[in-house]
This record gives structure tokens, C-alpha cells and sequence, in this order.
């Protein structure tokens, strides 16, 4: 997910931001991850979003909805941002909050639907409108505790197409709602016009 209304191009420095997590490995003992963002220039940022991602699966067809987040208490920098019809799937920072985003930003990610290898990855605007993408996390891995299970490193999973709505379909479902509402009219119309006389 990018920003659609920047014009600047998209820059990868490593040096300027810093994406961490609280561990590199994960089990089905452990409530959370912590990640962190971390501005390493002295200029404030305007907004962060971050998002988990599957080691080795890059491309917009790949499903990395791989479980959700979860906010620190006391912590308001970040708001949910539903990615992959997943509600609390990514964050995004809050502009209203007039913070300027300067030192670490925190917040929790449960892992819920895989044991494979994740990664977060933070795309991040700077006070003077520049992008910066790419700016990955350590991978973390799954251990397992408790059995033998190994990580789950199968193919990536795609995402699902969503059911298309044929244009016709599309056009008589407009105009079944346009009747519907011009009969709704119709019914007010003649009800205040009651009331006036």
C-alpha cells in the first residue's frame, strides 16, 4: 500500500529509519510481538504505515494477512488501517494527534494464521513530502514449544479473487435503487405536502 496523492518518488535509505522487533523467534506460548519504528534524523515525520509481511513473498496478489495488531496502552501515535478485509491487519499513524513522531513509536502484532517467517515493513513520509518504502524489520521465525512442528514455508498464498459484478448487473442494480428511492420521494412528497394543507 502506497499513498496515492504524493508526487514525490518512492527513496529507500536504510540509514534514516529503523523497523525493530521485540524478538526473532515466535512460538504458541507468546501473546505478541513488539515492533518499533524509529526516526534516526532529527526532522519529524508526518505518518508511518506499517504492515506485516511473509518472508519471500513479494507482489500485490500475496496474501499477508497473517494476523492482527494491537495497541500499546498509553500509546496513541498509530490507528488500525484494515488491509486484506482484515480490520486491524496494518497501522497507520494519526495526524490529529500534532506529535512529531521523533525518537520510537511502538506498538503489538498477535500472529495468528501461519508459522511461517515474517517480516514488518514500514513505509514512511518525511516532513518535506519524500516517500521512503522498503524499510523491512529482522525476519522472525516460528518455533515450535510444544511439539515438533516445524515452520509452515509452503508456496505463498495468493489472495482470493472477490466476486465480480457483471456490468449489466451493476446497471439494473442502480436502477433498482434509483426507483426505490424515487417511490420514497414520491411518499414524502405527498406526506409533508398532507401536513402543510
Amino acid at each position: 500500500m502506497l499513498p496515492s496523492m504524493l508526487r514525490s518518488p518512492p527513496r529507500k535509505d536504510k540509514n534514516l529509519f529503523k523497523v525493530a522487533v521485540s524478538d526473532t523467534i515466535y512460538h504458541e506460548a507468546m501473546h505478541h510481538i513488539q515492533v518499533s519504528v524509529e526516526n534516526k534524523t532529527t526532522s519529524p515525520i508526518i505518518g508511518v504505515l506499517l504492515q506485516p509481511r511473509l518472508s519471500g513473498c513479494e507482489g500485490p496478489d500475496v496474501d499477508h494477512n497473517v494476523g492482527e495488531f494491537e495497541m500499546i496502552v498509553g500509546n496513541d501515535y498509530f490507528k488500525f488501517l484494515n488491509c486484506r478485509r482484515n480490520p486491524k491487519g496494518a497501522v497507520i499513524t494519526k495526524h490529529w494527534t500534532g506529535k512529531p513522531y521523533q525518537g520510537k513509536i511502538e506498538v503489538n502484532f498477535i500472529i495468528a494464521n501461519t508459522k511461517r517467517k515474517l517480516k514488518f515493513r514500514a513505509t514512511i513520509i518525511s516532513s518535506y513530502g519524500k516517500l521512503y518504502v522498503d524499510n523491512d524489520s529482522e525476519e522472525i521465525r516460528y518455533v515450535a514449544i510444544t511439539s515438533n512442528d516445524q515452520d509452515d514455508s509452503k508456496e505463498c498464498p495468493k489472495l482470493k479473487a472477490l466476486p465480480q459484478i457483471a456490468e449489466n448487473e451493476a446497471i439494473s442494480y442502480h436502477k433498482s435503487n434509483m426507483f426505490k428511492l424515487s417511490i420514497l420521494f414520491y411518499i414524502l412528497f405527498f406526506i409533508t405536502r398532507y401536513l402543510i394543507t
